[in-house]
């Protein structure tokens, strides 16, 4: 019995090590393609070599733990030109980077710069997603395309939930003059509108306006999506002003500064649950090939029985998984891992729980009746991880910040 628990432990570990644990190097090329790993001594060291098949499961089985899909030139999609080179620098993508830089390893957003709405809302939110404003379908009103704005919220993953919706507009800083902005929602193909914000800019530089039951209506009713109009008019006259008559960048301006609107979103406690399980299903099946060796085997080799149990080190690299031009941040992370042994004297630094030492007690003493199984070894285990945000394409024009928790092993010990 305790040879079977033995192996389930480290069947767990196994599982643990390809949810977080891998880098591999992809390529058009003919690249080197391999696992690396730490060798117990502080260097990482190439550990198996995969061959095309093998690296190319192991990438979908990243995109699977991540629920990510699949990279944008795999998809069927005939890009002309990379989206990062064209987007990486706009507005939307700059603001977006600036919410991953003030995330703690919890997700929690830490800014002193926020105010303690935006600061609740950003920490509230699993998926953030920034729209760039684009042309809207044939057939819908176009007038005054800079003051247009249309936003395809068909990307949007049906199980998540609307926290919060914006759009984030700019003024430029030589126009000092405080105006009131409008924010029209288009209801109809004939470009009837009706207002659903107004607010004063007294200041340059950029202001959200909430367009939460708006964006609402679009979810729900996708048809109803026909955009919205902004307009500018004075504080004491109802006219309309012209944009770079009072420093307003519009939806065909500048890049760096072109509005854009902003959607946080949360997933449902049962459906975090439900993915968390179907990724264990999916990393615990049997490998597809066919072939007698996968990098699965490569996890599930003899531990040195010197070793104790303890944190060590492993780089996942996005970038030598050739998504660089679609993970815009980060480039990898240390997913780190759990190994060694936990037997007696379990000393300090193993960080074992009362019932991992109660339990090794007992096995040392074999404590147990003469018709009792005696207990398992316990287990080296994470007991401190941490949340990394991942920002990524999901097509050409919106970008994604997602936080993926207990993703980083910070600290191990024995249970």
């Amino acid at each position: 019995m305790a040879g079977r628990v033995m192996g389930g432990c480290k069947w767990a570990w196994r599982c643990w090590w390809v949810l977080t644990g891998v880098v591999v190097t992809l390529g058009v090329c003919q690249a080197s393609v391999g696992v690396w790993m730490d060798d117990g001594n502080g260097r990482t060291i190439l550990a198996d070599e995969l061959d095309s098949q093998e690296a190319a499961e192991l990438a979908r089985d990243i995109l699977d733990v991540l629920d990510l899909p699949a990279p944008p030139n795999s998809r069927g999609r005939h890009h002309h030109h990379h989206p990062r080179l064209v987007h990486a620098h706009g507005s939307a993508p700059t603001w977006l980077k600036g919410i991953y830089e003030v995330l703690d390893e919890h997700g929690h957003a830490t800014s002193d710069q926020m105010d303690a709405t935006h600061r609740e809302t950003v920490t509230a939110a699993d998926t953030i997603i920034t729209f760039v404003s684009r042309d809207p379908p044939s057939g819908k009103p176009q007038h005054g395309a800079n003051r247009r704005l249309y936003f395809d919220v068909s990307d949007v993953p049906l199980d998540h939930s609307l926290l919060g919706a914006e759009i984030r507009v700019h003024r430029f800083a030589d126009h000092p003059q405080p105006v009131r902005l409008h924010v029209y929602l288009i209801t109809d193909e004939e470009g009837s509108e009706s207002e659903v914000q107004r607010v004063v800019l007294r200041e340059s530089g950029w202001t959200s306006v909430n367009i939460t039951t708006s964006v609402l209506s679009w979810l729900v009713f996708p048809h109803t999506n026909f955009g919205l109009r902004l307009a500018v008019t004075s504080l004491e006259k109802k006219h309309e002003r012209r944009f770079h008559e009072i420093g307003l960048s519009g939806a065909h301006d500048q890049e760096d500064f072109r509005p854009f609107m902003v959607g946080y979103f949360g997933l449902p406690e049962s459906v975090s649950k439900r993915s968390r399980l179907r990724t264990k299903r999916s990393v615990g099946s049997p490998p597809r090939s066919s072939r007698p060796r996968s990098y699965r085997e490569v996890t599930d080799r003899d531990v040195d029985l010197d070793t104790w149990c303890r944190l060590k080190h492993l780089h996942v690299s996005f970038r030598d998984l050739g998504w660089e031009n679609w993970v815009i941040a980060p480039e990898g992370y240390d997913a780190n891992y759990c190994e060694g042994h936990c037997v007696f004297p379990l000393h300090a630094k193993m960080n074992a729980s009362n019932h991992a030492l109660v339990q090794t007690l007992v096995k040392l003493v074999d404590g147990v009746p003469d018709d009792g199984e005696p207990p398992p070894h316990a287990c080296c285990a994470p007991i401190d991880l941490a949340t990394i945000p991942v920002i990524y394409y999901s097509h050409e024009h919106n970008i994604v910040l997602k936080k993926y928790p207990m993703m980083i092993v910070k600290s191990c010990g024995c249970h």
